[in-house]
């Protein structure tokens, strides 16, 4: 793809920042590291950037973002319509407005739930004024591609299985995508576990807690619910589920537990995971083949402590294909894995940096919002008290009356 390169840009309003508006700008700050087309350096957000971010989603070669104000905003490739644009425009080279344009559909009295990225298309989890919930895919089948349908907006609502319409959740990897319902079910479309392509979409299991969070890697998904309990399908041949030694045809409850810290959160790269304990210590498993576990072995079957040469707590973590990134309570961001494109935030000779690396500069921004795709880390800052690192500081009642001399 010759219009994309490796950059590492800031897209920023050029309106001066006074005491009064400090607050507000912030939020116009977009860093992306990685592969993107060059003419996104001269872009700034201008009008789309001055509304907080509510979520980013990146594929192969593209990204969508999420506003607060029911918005969608992107850019990268549109080669087989997964920004929603016709076919005729095969990359956008600056932030541009992906508006729905499907019939009978009046955005301005439908909330956007959710959005998810395969690697050629994107989906979008709307809620209707009857409180009904629909899923509209971005992308093209493979006729259409080729046929060239000039002014083709590559859009359409998802066939779904009958009587489905309270899906409160959506993800997506790859070819695959999932999506959850209200009353805990779970479905599956575009590639089933086995490996074989379906093109409707197969209900996986219903369980009996309220499914909190779904993750999706390259051979299995696993899902996390009320209960904390984490339940694992598919292929185990990277060790992603530690100890088993084979694929799952079922959900089958995983046995990560920590006996001195409850598991805060779950990432999940293509063939491996991060556990972040409450603690704020990270544990990681399955394929190190790229260095994204840590250390020099090629996978690690059985959770390893992730290790940084700092004192303070780590409070966030992320995972990309290859390449993670954490956030440390002081702001400091740090990044490892696969280097390609400059996607860790520095330039790296060597193909894999298996241990963390300080993206400087970063400790000062307010970062809000998160996101490792395939070739790009994406990140965006807010207001302050909006940041990952004031909404992960815990409560100190002892420090609240106290005086501090500078």
């Amino acid at each position: 793809r010759s219009t994309l390169f490796p950059y590492t840009t800031l897209f920023r309003s050029s309106i001066p920042k006074s005491d009064e508006t400090r607050n507000e700008l912030e939020i116009e700050e977009l860093y992306v590291f990685g592969l993107a087309p060059e003419e996104l350096r001269k872009q700034l957000l201008e009008t789309y950037g001055r509304k907080p971010v509510k979520k980013i989603v990146c594929g192969k070669f593209h990204c969508i973002i999420l506003l607060n104000d029911n918005r969608l905003i992107g850019f990268g490739s549109n080669e087989d319509g997964q920004l929603g644009l016709s076919l005729e425009t095969k990359i956008c080279n600056q932030i541009t407005l992906l508006p729905i344009n499907i019939p009978n559909i009046n955005m301005e009295n439908s909330t956007i739930l959710d959005i998810a990225a395969g690697d050629e298309f994107s989906l979008i989890l709307i809620r209707m004024p009857d409180h009904n919930t629909i899923i509209v895919r971005f992308g093209t089948d493979i006729i259409n591609k080729y046929a060239s349908i000039p002014n083709t907006v590559c859009q359409k609502i998802e066939k779904l299985p009958e009587g489905i319409n309270n899906i409160v959740k959506i993800v997506a990897f790859e070819k695959r995508k999932v999506f959850c319902t209200e009353d805990n079910n779970i479905y599956v479309g575009g590639r089933d576990y086995s490996g074989t392509e379906i093109n409707e979409y197969m209900h996986l299991k219903k369980f009996d807690n309220k499914i909190e969070n779904i993750y999706l890697q390259k051979e299995s998904c696993i899902v996390q619910d009320s209960k904390d309990d984490i339940y694992g399908l598919g292929d185990n041949s990277y060790k992603e589920f530690g100890f088993f030694n084979y694929p799952m045809s079922d959900f089958y409850k995983l046995r990560f537990k920590s006996n001195t810290s409850k598991i805060k959160k779950i990432c999940s790269g293509a063939r491996h995971l991060l556990f972040l304990l409450e603690s704020g210590e990270v544990y990681c498993v399955g394929d190190n083949s790229e260095g994204q576990c840590c250390g020099v072995t090629s996978s690690c079957p059985t959770p390893v402590k992730l290790e940084i040469n700092t004192k303070k707590r780590i409070i966030d973590c992320y995972a990309g294909y290859n390449h993670n990134l954490v956030i440390l309570e002081n702001g400091s961001v740090y990044t490892w894995g696969n280097t390609a494109n400059g996607k860790l935030g520095y330039y790296e000779d060597k193909f894999t940096q298996d241990t963390p690396k300080e993206i400087l500069g970063m400790k000062i921004k307010c970062i809000n919002n998160v996101c490792l795709g395939y070739q790009l880390t994406v990140i965006a800052t807010g207001k302050e008290e909006d940041s990952i690192v004031i909404n992960n500081r815990p409560p100190n009642p002892l420090y609240e009356n106290e005086l501090i001399i500078k």
